[in-house]
């Protein structure tokens, strides 16, 4: 027994344990302070009590309304909580931070006017408010058993103006979006921000905020505008009735500014009323495509999203029946492992021709070690003879590659998965938190090495990498969403079982080899 292996092994495990308990503590305490807030929260009236802000919600949305400037202060999804415990309040879309100088919120209107507003009425499922001089209106309310809020603006004498609706924020990254290690900081931190604008033009137009130095303009009938973030945004929809300039501005004084205008007809003169459509809520693929043409494209799922978005699609179908995302996971890698068996099989097959000749390409290297060209010629001879091809094995990783992008995008964005439960995990969106399915992944690439024939090389270096390749990927998958590690353990699970029963099939793997790693 190498006794220094066992101890790095304890300390590997203790290191794990306090890091576990460390971050269980932090998050126990984090929860805490939520939840007192959240009582706070629920206890306030539908008027605050300075009258400055008034409150309107539904079972869906709750929304925070300054009564004098009419702006959407804050918004909160209440089927989305911030934690995953009964209680949590729900995650904000607008709002500011606490802690920090981070702001995000909605004005709409009409340009030209500063308009201050006092409260007038508000019921169950609307809110009016009435400027001092009487003159302006601003009505909301919400769009039935939906995440859309339709706010209307009206002038009673009319305004030379048009109509807007702009959304203000600074830079940073969006509330409430966990940025722990363990609570899956790295991909939250690395997911995509910026405007997007879909238009006549181009259905989906896209710049970070660090890259928007100069204004942006886009007429188009129709369309909508907003900012992309991660799992939950807002956008402002446009009417196929209307013309809009979709605008967004640099920076000033830290907070950009992005929107639309409402263009006038050529016999207009006067603007009396406008309706805008807002929506506010989490960026669930089917129901996005209902509210926009090309809205559902604000879920960004990078290169491979032609790949990406049948992935999402056919996952959803599995779920309405088994009704769990992780089940959905397990079976759609069995789906794509049989449908990809075809050009998988002729790579392993190549593989096993490969570890069939790998005693003779030894011999050959002994042979000739003193002559690598004679040895070279040698092997391609022998490979020309046994009509095996040293590049076929790749066909397995080059074939399912474009797959596992695609699906790392998917998950990475879906946030269907976020708080979906799995045995010991409580959130597939996160990293497994005892790290399970990252050893689970290590084990199976070391009983698939066994199996993979000796690279054609004697470099001692490139055989020290391979031995530890298992350690780097499980290490790599620690920072990985749940729901990618469990799709990468049945994958790669899968590719194991086809492996050896190929290998058994074509004579290379004996008795022994069959029964165990």
């Amino acid at each position: 027994m190498n006794i220094r292996k066992v101890y790095l092994g304890l300390i590997a495990v203790l290191s794990v344990a306090l890091f576990y308990e460390w971050t269980s503590d932090s998050k126990s305490t984090s929860i805490s302070k939520h939840l007192a807030l959240a009582n706070i929260e629920m206890a306030k009236p539908k008027v605050s009590d300075d009258g400055a802000y008034v409150y309107l919600e539904n079972d869906l949305l709750k929304l925070k309304i300054s009564v004098r400037t009419g702006s959407v202060v804050e918004s909160r999804l209440k089927e989305y909580g911030v934690e995953n415990v009964e209680g949590s309040m729900g995650v904000r879309v607008f709002g500011s931070s606490e802690t920090g100088s981070f702001k995000y919120y909605l004005r709409t209107g009409f340009t030209g006017q500063t308009v201050r507003y006092a409260l007038d009425s508000y019921g169950d499922n609307f809110v009016l408010l009435k400027s001092e001089g009487g003159g302006f209106t601003k009505e909301f309310s919400f769009l039935p058993n939906t995440y859309e809020v339709l706010i209307k603006d009206g002038s009673n004498n009319g305004v030379e103006g048009k109509a807007f609706a702009s959304l203000y924020r600074t830079e940073g990254r969006s509330l409430d979006l966990k940025t722990g290690f363990i609570e899956g900081g790295m991909m939250n931190n690395s997911s995509y921000q910026g405007v997007a604008i879909s238009s006549d033009q181009d259905p989906y137009e896209t710049t970070r905020l660090r890259s928007l130095d100069k204004p942006i303009s886009v007429l188009s009938r129709s369309g909508w505008i907003s900012f992309i973030q991660k799992y939950f945004f807002a956008a402002l929809i446009g009417s196929n009735d209307y013309v809009y300039n979709y605008f967004s501005s640099p920076a000033e004084s830290g907070v950009y500014r992005m929107g639309y205008t409402v263009e006038k007809g050529e016999a207009t003169n006067l603007v009396y009323s406008h309706s805008h459509r807002v929506f506010i809520g989490p960026k669930i693929r089917k129901d996005l495509a209902k509210r926009a043409q090309n809205l559902e494209l604000s879920i960004d799922m990078g290169w491979f999203w032609f790949i990406s978005q049948p992935m999402v699609w056919f996952l959803d179908l599995m779920n309405e029946y088994v009704n769990s995302w992780a089940l959905s996971i397990i079976l759609f890698t069995f789906v794509l492992k049989l449908a990809l068996f075809p050009i998988t099989a002729k790579g392993f097959v190549s593989m096993a021709g490969m570890r069939k000749v790998g005693p003779m390409m030894k011999e050959i290297q002994d042979r000739y070690k003193n002559d690598r060209q004679k040895a070279s010629a040698e092997v391609m001879a022998l490979y020309k003879r046994e009509k095996v091809n040293p590049l076929g094995g790749c066909l397995p990783v080059l074939a399912q590659m474009p797959f596992f992008i695609g699906f790392f995008f998917a998950l990475r964005e879906m946030v269907e998965l976020r708080h979906a439960s799995f045995f010991w995990i409580s959130d597939l969106s996160i990293p497994d938190p005892l790290f399970i399915l990252p050893v689970m992944f290590g084990l199976v690439m070391v009983s698939t090495q066994k199996l993979s024939p000796a690279p054609p090389t004697s470099d001692p270096m490139q055989a020290q990498v391979m031995k530890y390749m298992p350690v780097m990927f499980s290490v790599f998958f620690v920072i990985f969403p749940a729901g990618l590690c469990l799709y990468s353990v049945i994958n790669s699970g899968v590719s194991l079982a086809q492996q050896r029963y190929l290998y058994k099939k074509t004579g290379v793997l004996g008795s022994a080899d069959a029964g165990g790693g």
